[in-house]
């Protein structure tokens, strides 16, 4: 009976370790296309050495109160996959929507009215 366990212990022990292998040689994979209008921007670093990831970049049409945030960093250092925010009225007549960027150091500036 004790014989039993030990090669059952040893066999689940073996089946663990090979899984762990085998999932941390496994390439990580993108999240779904969001639409048709959207491209794939590869993970890259910046000059100044931060890391940023793959994200979807929209580059359809203008879409009437709605604007596609692509993933970033927050102000908490914390990633924020991209998706769509619904804009709030421009403060006056004229103003331009400049869409969320990241800067020449690689932090995320928010889209804003000018």
């Amino acid at each position: 009976m004790f014989k039993e366990f030990k090669v059952f212990l040893i066999v689940c022990i073996m089946s663990l370790a090979l899984l762990f292998t085998v999932n941390s040689h496994t390439k990580p994979t993108k999240p779904p296309k969001p639409g048709p209008d959207f491209v794939w921007v590869k993970p890259h670093t910046t000059p100044d050495g931060i890391a940023i990831l793959g994200h979807w970049k929209y580059v359809g049409p203008p879409l009437e109160k709605k604007v596609w945030l692509p993933g970033h960093y927050n102000a908490e250092g914390k990633w924020v996959p991209g998706h769509w925010k619904s804009l709030v009225p421009p403060p006056k007549k004229g103003s331009v929507w400049v869409p969320g960027h990241h800067g020449p150091k690689g932090r995320w500036i928010p889209g804003h009215w000018r």
